[in-house]
């Protein structure tokens, strides 16, 4: 419970971030937590930073303003939604960011939400595509993520296309919305020897035949389906489709695979350290994000920072990312993304998509992100708790 006197001897400036997904698992939102707890403490150094943690990463960062309280509580669990204050002390003075898209009910402070999509309240099947499972999350999800849009002192979008989402949804959080977008943590680059980074991904794979790569967890939204038709269409017989699902690795993929005579030719990839995927990307002919809808599109951008080409659909978060650096094809359309990895065998245009992809590239970097989200604290802090909109579920 938060009592009085501690409210009272509290001095403001004490910034919490909900860094539970930064676990040994790696996830997008992962990265993206773990991008900011790096730099935020840096960037506020007489600030106060407590990290709510996952018992897998207990101390992710080590710094003089920085103390971290374990929460055995999952982030996308019930605790989270319905008494997210008990997750740890919060005051008034306080700001706690929860940086997963949903807010729970009953805070004595200020609050930062990061929105990555709207999913769950636009098209929930494309984020969930087991109908029982669907029907479990969806509530869960919808609640958490109608109250942070409603509720949230600030929030933060990746994306101006995920901030158009939002807007669709509840017009009325406009002036509440800050865009900060993700980026690629230094180590994406462009391999020294592309050939030292060919034998670093045989050397993962088992194979040095040339191969194409799709990176993200195996769910509806990401269109792996796509990616495999449109490699059976149009790829080379010593090509590879490798694909690296960090979640429900080729499930349902496996028999529409050997369907259309190229089950030979995948490699399922359930998880990877990060020097292998870096190496990965630095091999491979082509990144395939044939997404049906995206917040942001982290893999197509490291990618980019990799030499890698791009091929994606033109959904719009990941046409405002390439902004013209990779090839893009229709929404949902593998014989369309079959032609665009046709065009990569046009004389020059690998060479010109790296060189574009990596320019792209250095128009993000995730100390911007964190100084921009410091602005949004800061702005928060300010502010203070917001009132309880009436009639609002």
């Amino acid at each position: 419970m938060i009592s009085d006197a501690g409210r009272a001897t509290h001095a403001p400036g004490r910034f919490v971030i909900d860094a539970r997904y930064v676990e040994p698992k790696p996830s997008g939102i992962g990265r993206y937590v773990e991008a900011l707890i790096e730099r935020l403490p840096r960037l506020a150094p007489d600030a106060s930073f407590e990290l709510w943690t996952h018992p897998g990463r207990p101390s992710p960062v080590v710094a003089p303003n920085v103390h971290s309280r374990v929460v055995a509580a999952p982030a996308d669990g019930l605790r989270t939604l319905l008494t997210p204050q008990r997750l740890g002390p919060l005051r008034r003075g306080d700001v706690v960011h929860f940086p997963f898209s949903l807010l729970g009910r009953g805070l004595p402070c200020a609050t930062v939400v990061t929105v990555h999509d709207v999913m769950w309240l636009e098209q929930p099947h494309l984020v969930e595509g087991r109908a029982l499972m669907r029907g479990i999350r969806r509530p869960y999800y919808r609640r958490g993520m109608r109250w942070a849009l409603t509720q949230a002192t600030r929030l933060i979008a990746v994306s101006e296309a995920t901030k158009e989402r939002m807007l669709h949804v509840a017009p009325e959080c406009e002036a509440r919305v800050r865009v900060t977008h993700n980026a690629a943590d230094p180590r994406f680059a462009p391999p020294e020897s592309r050939a030292r980074a060919a034998e670093s991904a045989a050397a993962v794979l088992g194979s040095a035949a040339p191969y194409y790569l799709v990176v993200g967890k195996n769910e509806p939204y990401k269109g792996h389906e796509i990616a495999i038709r449109a490699f059976a269409r149009s790829a080379a017989p010593d090509e590879l489709l490798v694909l690296i699902q960090r979640a429900s690795a080729g499930r349902g993929l496996l028999q529409l695979a050997a369907r259309l005579n190229v089950a030979e030719r995948l490699r399922f990839l359930p998880a990877v350290s990060g020097e292998q995927l870096l190496s990965l990307l630095q091999a491979a002919r082509a990144l395939l994000q044939p997404s049906l809808v995206e917040g942001f599109g982290i893999p197509a951008l490291e990618a980019m920072a990799c030499g890698c080409p791009v091929v994606a659909s033109e959904t719009p978060a990941l046409v405002e990312v390439l902004a013209g650096a990779g090839l893009l094809a229709r929404v949902g359309d593998d014989a369309a993304f079959a032609d665009a990895i046709t065009r990569l065998r046009a004389p020059g245009l690998a060479s010109d998509l790296r060189a574009r992809g990596l320019a792209r590239a250095r128009d993000f970097s995730w100390e911007r992100t964190a100084q921009q989200t410091l602005a949004v604290y800061q702005e928060a802090a300010e502010e203070g708790p917001r009132a309880r909109s009436a009639g609002k579920q």
